[in-house]
């Protein structure tokens, strides 16, 4: 049996991890909340915790009454105010006497990756959080990779708790941006198939490597394009951003990006993109396959890009 306590568990991918965990009846999960109630009907072994994350020692006490022993954390690290929180739960984790492993925020790609290849300012507040987690050898920590996330190429059907922050390709709109060529590999994983490695990880007792590699499918943008375009009948209206433009913070817009500027502010959204855009243009996007974790768990199959266009775009 696992206690887990879940920080950034009512939405995005905090509530697919809360989901998947919560089917094994040996777990319980705490979520770490700053409300003394969840949004949501919640499984017998799943409780909601309200949290102060100002107050480490209240923190730490926390975790321990209730005899937590892990910690994931998906809370979106982007601020510095976040990031306080999160370095706050990791030196409450360490001062308690019942934790001893930590899934920090880095969810993604290596974001200890240099400013040429990934040119995200926010990709500190990332870093900070390892930094904090090397002081505290009494807890072991692995940080997940797992690429892009394949649910924004089957929303708004696809089950998914994610924001549409859907990149690049609007296959709704048949219009594409694509950053650099879209020759190079981009590793995508479904939030679900993430889960379930993440579960493994949890119920393993085996010593958690530094960096924890997961891919769901690896293709290229180009590819994306060409299954979306057979899927939906029709060519698509397709640019391409120069990496020099993707480095200097500009990127072309897709109608997509425009609901996303009543949640996030444009300059913040194009630059994230533009980032990310380099760092799929320059292979950041493509992992070491002979460390993934699919090859520790073969019986997870995880779903593929065409399978998941097909299913949510034919006919339409």
């Amino acid at each position: 049996m696992v206690r887990i306590a879940l920080a950034g568990g009512t939405g995005g991918l905090g509530r697919t991890l809360l989901d998947e965990l919560a089917q094994d009846d040996d777990n319980t999960v705490f979520v770490l909340s700053r409300k003394s109630k969840l949004p949501f009907e919640n499984p017998k072994n799943v409780r909601c915790l309200a949290t102060d994350y100002n107050k480490v020692d209240d923190l730490a006490h926390l975790l321990q009454t209730n005899g937590v022993h892990t910690v994931i954390s998906t809370v979106n690290s982007h601020t510095p105010e976040v990031q306080a929180a999160e370095k706050n739960l990791i030196r409450a984790a360490a001062q308690s006497s019942t934790v001893k492993r930590f899934i920090p925020s880095e969810w993604g790609i290596d974001y200890f990756t240099d400013d040429e290849r990934l040119p995200l300012p926010w990709k500190i507040f990332k870093q900070q959080s390892i930094a904090e987690l090397e002081k505290h050898p009494n807890l072991e920590y692995t940080m997940v990779y797992n690429g892009y996330f394949l649910d924004y190429f089957g929303m708004p059907d696809c089950h998914s708790y994610m924001l549409p922050e859907i990149p690049y390709i609007d296959i709704a709109a048949c219009r594409a941006a694509i950053p650099g060529s879209g020759d190079d590999k981009v590793t995508l994983t479904y939030t679900k198939d993430v889960a379930k490695f993440v579960k493994e990880l949890v119920r393993s007792d085996d010593k958690w490597p530094a960096r924890s590699l997961i891919a769901g499918d690896v293709v290229t943008l180009n590819e994306v394009v060409e299954v979306a375009e057979q899927v939906r009948g029709t060519k698509f209206d397709v640019v391409r951003d120069p990496l020099e433009d993707l480095r200097n913070g500009k990127v072309t817009e897709i109608p997509a990006y425009l609901p996303l500027y009543e949640v996030f502010p444009k300059q913040f959204l194009l630059e994230m993109m533009a980032g990310f855009g380099v760092a799929m243009a320059t292979g950041v996007f493509a992992f070491d396959e002979s460390n993934l974790l699919n090859k520790k768990y073969p019986d997870i199959h995880t779903t593929k890009m065409r399978d998941l266009i097909r299913a949510h775009w034919s006919g339409r």
